[in-house]
């Protein structure tokens, strides 16, 4: 299946903005206070569009969510495009109510420092003048406070996720090694960067309404909807913090539907809602290439040497006096400032400094002394037709791999576990929510 990330504030802040992209949440307002409003007045402002448990969802909350939801997926803003989605978004509004419903239950708090440094996120990823956050805001036309509510429940969500699941969620090291190794066993082999949106289908009398769902997505889609948008206001895979992005996968590392799926597409097209296990999927294939591991012949070192001429014509006494020397020097250089002191103390011919170049440049016999080389040892008597040298790797830059580190890996698959719990988490809290949906 395809891989799936838990929710990240720090990459969900990011997606919050952009072209308006910040939608409203529905705030606590009780059914009692909603029963007690006054008027005709309070009806038309506060009609009600879901109940869940003792919190109420308006209709007003609904069209506020949906009309940005348009603007920022480039759908056609039409009255058939809202009434389309408006389940959809009702659905992200019920879950939204429980996650803060659930999260202030355990007393997890928000703190004006966290949305502080959630603005300071938006702000810089989203090249918005430092401090200028609610001003932002209301340039485009967007109620602060329905913003920093919805900032509000996304982060006690994460802080409540991770403080119940922390213990679980942890990973082995032999899980860390397991997955590196299937990565440097597709070396060589190609990849695909996909995105993907993941509708639910998680009661079965709405399969209809949710492949239904699939299909207007990737109508507008292919007519020019923004994917990540869409991604991110729809997919209920935590993927769609970061706008659907899976990443780059190897053939065969995702479900059989998937992976025969990707095998079909070209660059940059979608696919056809694929039905597996979970739902139904949507990807893009964003672009391909090939794995490939990090050259040793592409690092780029630093070196000094200690250069011990043997002219032609020396006897077999000379040349073995000029190895001995070798390797006393050798014994001596224990950092590369030795190199120095020690090609003035034998009076070498030549520079100490070898300049800074790639591996694969340097002549034979001293590219094998330096590809195992360590930094800052010196390597063994590298014989040369005029002499003998010792060599030096003051500093090296590694040549680029796209093989993910461990630290990546263990990342990841604390994610997915983090994913994997949250949803069944969500899922409970539906099945035990009083919810009354009235449109």
């Amino acid at each position: 299946m395809i891989t799936h990330r838990l929710f990240d504030w720090s990459k969900r802040a990011s997606h919050l903005l952009g072209a308006a992209k910040v939608m409203t949440i529905t705030v606590g307002v009780s059914v009692a206070a909603f029963m007690n409003a006054s008027g005709a007045n309070a009806q038309d402002v506060l009609r009600i569009a879901a109940v869940v448990n003792d919190k109420v969802i308006s209709v007003r909350d609904l069209a506020a969510r949906t009309h940005f939801i348009v603007i920022s997926s480039d759908l056609p803003n039409t009255p058939q495009t809202h009434r389309r989605l408006w389940p959809r978004v009702l659905d992200g509004l019920i879950d939204e109510t429980l996650k803060l419903e659930e999260a202030e239950r355990f007393g997890i708090e928000v703190s004006e420092r966290d949305l502080d440094n959630a603005k300071s996120i938006l702000e810089r990823r989203n090249k918005i003048p430092t401090g200028s956050f609610e001003s932002f805001l209301r340039q485009q036309g967007i109620d602060i406070e329905s913003a920093l509510n919805q900032m509000r429940a996304e982060i006690a969500w994460s802080k409540l996720v991770r403080q119940r699941f922390s213990r679980v969620a942890t990973v082995g090291e032999d899980e860390v090694q397991d997955v590196i190794s299937r990565f440097e066993e597709n070396v060589g082999k190609p990849q695909s960067r996909v995105q993907e949106i993941l509708l639910r289908v998680e009661d079965p009398t709405r399969e209809n309404e949710v492949r239904g769902l699939a299909a207007r997505i990737v109508e507008q889609l292919r007519g020019g909807g923004n994917f990540s948008a869409l991604a991110r206001e729809f997919s209920q895979s935590a993927t769609a913090a970061t706008g659907g992005d899976v990443g780059w996968v190897s053939d065969g590392q995702l479900s059989r539907e998937l992976d025969t799926t990707l095998q079909t597409l070209e660059p940059n097209q979608i696919s056809d809602p694929v039905r597996t296990l979970f739902g139904y999927h949507i990807i893009r294939m964003a672009g391909r290439r090939i794995l490939a591991a990090s050259n040793p012949l592409d690092a780029t070192v630093e070196l000094k040497q200690v250069f011990l001429p043997i002219p032609a014509g020396s006897s077999q006494a000379e040349a073995d006096n000029q190895i001995t020397l070798a390797g006393s020097v050798r014994e001596s250089a224990e950092a590369c400032v030795d190199m120095d002191r020690l090609a003035t103390e034998v009076d070498s011919p030549v520079p100490a400094d070898l300049g800074t170049l790639k591996i694969g440049e340097l002549a034979p016999p001293f590219r094998d002394a330096v590809r195992g080389l360590a930094v800052g040892v010196a390597s063994e008597p590298v014989k040369l037709p005029t002499g003998v040298s010792i060599v030096m790797i003051c500093s090296k830059e590694e040549a680029p791999s796209n093989l993910p580190s461990a630290e990546d890996v263990r990342r990841q698959l604390q994610t997915q576990r983090f994913d994997s719990l949250s949803q069944r988490l969500l899922r409970d809290l539906r099945r035990s929510a009083f919810i009354d949906t009235r449109v």
